[in-house]
């Protein structure tokens, strides 16, 4: 493409990009998605209204009625700019297929993914000091099978799923001595041993993972069952246990649809390895203000696309109603060039990611020498102000990111914009003087520095190829340390890889993007500030991690300033004192601003969300990340075609 026409294209792009560091307003959404939505009894409803197609099944005698389908008293979901209508079929790829099909968690977050709302639980409440919460779910909730949903969902997932051993060998720390109870069918108990204000934050995010359909899956449990049946059976339909039978009939696994009941807008109907396929829940508790039952679309086509060149192409050419997993800011020229004919528009949201690219040292490494030289803050300092962020901004985000350093987002309530910025700027003669100061000297002059071995100061980073530009923008990262001595060599390798070589602490550094920085997840799962996880994601201070994760019977304590992290954060996720929680999460801030334990480069980025002409109410703007990846605040089911 001819650069004249390139440029006019992203001339065109910037005129829609919010500007850059920006939050979001509130306006960009309607007002009643910051609050608890309103029941029918309280607008006067008492009429609601069908899509066709169940219509035609209630006649068929196939269905009952809609109002013995809906709740006792639904409740109503504004959509973004209208009343929709029932029908057509939305295509999507199968990144998108969880977000489209309105995933429900007991409670939700609201769209600056900032507070807590009502969903399938209507209200809750903390008490014995923060250790009790009690959610009350809304009456006469329904699965897709028309089965009621009650406390006993909750219950069934807590005593045989989380606390049965085999399919829960290895329980989260925080459900050691925790107890789940019934005490009334719209009733939930969760006893902590320890206070868990928190928790709400997890219902909100990934909250449909806290119950299950116990009716339909105890014929598939040695609880319920004979275990040498199932085991047979198990074997009969090709799996190694009961255990991944078991897991394919609650994920939707099977070869065939298993028919499995769902609370979400859509349940599977059928699946191939190049498509699966929905249909709407017809006891969807939901309606619009109008008193139609939601969702508005029918069916949803979920075609099983990875590769991120396809998705793009496929996007581009408007063979989808909605493209936004897979997708990338460098894409949107090619986005923009394919508007007018293929029939669709480009929304920019805001990618949720604290940075896009967060570099991480590993601190704890094997190589005695190399893990010196990381936990010397003045190198790591020094790798930071050698790279030209104001430069990767314009190549690679069209100048509509913002430099920083790993941080929360600027709407969070722990937000210091000063820790954001902390060693951004771009000083390559301070990186030059830091590395000297080390005694990192090239000695014999051919451009690269020694290590004090006598070595070449060569280090190998392994990366995924994932979300966000992380490739173009280590291409120069690598050519920004070149400049100061530090040869770098990028290496491409698969997730399942680089977890393995993650969590084994083989890897001399590698990368990913900082997401969680939300108040959502940022309080409860500081990943990129504690070290208080191991995974993919990251590899800094694997050694520290499995130190705190294990008590200390695997790895290696770590130094006082570390100890102190995981001390402030371990009071954060437990005082109930929200002043005090406040200045613990500004502590575990200013120390990565101070220490930099892992690098930033640029966040804040825009995100394109491919929008078809023909799908309506989709937000022209939006937080898109994994922070509300499981939730999405925007109401889906609120979208319609408009055929």
């Amino acid at each position: 493409m001819p650069r004249s026409i390139l440029a006019l294209i992203v001339a065109a792009v910037l005129s829609a990009v919010p500007l850059k560091g920006a939050d979001l307003p509130d306006d960009a959404w309607p007002e009643a998605w910051f609050h608890p939505p309103r029941r029918a009894s309280e607008v006067g409803l008492t009429h609601f209204t069908e899509a066709p197609m169940l219509a035609t099944r209630v006649t068929a005698g196939v269905l009952p009625p809609l109002e013995q389908r809906l709740p006792d008293d639904p409740y109503i979901i504004v959509p973004t700019h209208e009343i929709g209508r029932h029908g057509g079929t939305l295509r999507c790829f199968n990144a998108d297929g969880s977000v489209v099909r309105s995933l429900e968690p007991p409670l939700i977050m609201d769209p600056q993914v900032s507070g807590i709302l009502p969903n399938l639980a209507e209200s809750w409440r903390y008490s014995e000091g923060g250790k009790v919460l009690e959610l009350q779910l809304r009456p006469g909730l329904k699965w897709s099978d028309g089965h009621p949903f009650t406390s006993a969902a909750f219950l069934f997932w807590f005593e045989h799923i989380l606390s049965h051993d085999e399919l829960t060998p290895a329980m989260n720390p925080r459900w050691i001595g925790a107890q789940v109870t019934a005490p009334a069918p719209e009733t939930v108990r969760f006893d902590f041993a320890e206070p868990h204000p928190f928790f709400v934050n997890e219902l909100a995010h990934h909250g449909n993972g806290f119950y299950a359909p116990g009716h339909f899956l105890k014929d598939f449990h040695p609880t319920f069952v004979d275990p040498e049946e199932l085991d047979a059976e198990s074997e009969r339909k090709g799996f190694i246990s009961w255990m991944a039978y078991f897991n394919a009939v609650r994920g939707n696994g099977m070869a065939d649809p298993s028919g499995t009941p769902t609370m979400d807008a859509y349940y599977m109907v059928r699946k191939s390895p190049t498509m699966h396929v929905y249909e709407r829940n017809p006891y969807y508790p939901k309606i619009d203000p109008a008193g139609n039952q939601l969702p508005y679309v029918d069916s949803i086509r979920v075609m099983q696309v990875t590769n991120a060149e396809v998705i793009a192409a496929r996007t581009s050419t408007g063979q989808v109603h909605f493209s936004g997993n897979g997708i990338e800011t460098q894409d949107i020229p090619l986005f923009k060039l394919g508007e007018k004919p293929n029939n669709y528009r480009t929304h920019i949201w805001n990618r949720l990611h604290g940075v896009d690219v967060v570099i991480q040292p590993n601190l704890t490494s094997a190589d005695l020498e190399l893990r010196a030289i990381f936990q010397d803050f003045r190198f790591r300092r020094a790798l930071s102000l050698a790279i030209n962020r104001e430069e990767i901004n314009t190549v690679v985000y069209f100048g509509r990111a913002t430099p920083r350093q790993v941080h929360v987002i600027p709407s969070s309530i722990f937000y210091e914009k000063a820790y954001a910025r902390a060693h951004t700027e771009y000083d390559p003669v301070t990186a030059n003087r830091l590395l000297d100061d080390i005694g990192l000297i090239d000695s014999d002059s051919d451009g690269i520095r020694e290590k004090p071995s006598g070595e070449p100061l060569s280090l190998t980073l392994e990366w995924v190829d994932i979300e966000t530009p992380k490739g173009i923008t280590m291409e120069l990262v690598t050519e920004y340390w070149r400049a100061i001595g530090v040869q770098l060599s990028i290496k491409q390798v698969t997730a399942s890889l680089q977890g393995t070589r993650a969590r084994g602490n083989m890897m001399e550094m590698t990368l990913w993007h900082a997401a969680r920085p939300s108040d959502i997840l940022f309080p409860s799962e500081p990943f990129w500030f504690v070290p208080m996880h191991s995974g993919w994601e990251e590899c800094h201070w694997v050694q520290w991690a499995d130190w705190y994760l294990s008590e200390g019977a695997r790895g290696e304590k770590p130094p006082p300033k570390i100890v102190q992290l995981i001390d402030w954060w371990v009071e954060m996720t437990t005082t109930l004192d929200i002043d005090r929680r406040l200045w613990l999460g500004k502590q575990i801030l200013r120390s990565q601003a101070e220490n930099l334990w892992a690098i930033g480069t640029l966040g804040l980025a825009p995100q394109p969300v491919v929008v078809h002409n023909t799908l309506r109410n989709v937000p022209e703007r939006g937080y898109w990340g994994w922070d509300n990846r499981w939730s999405l605040p925007y109401h889906p089911e609120t979208w319609y075609l408009n055929r």
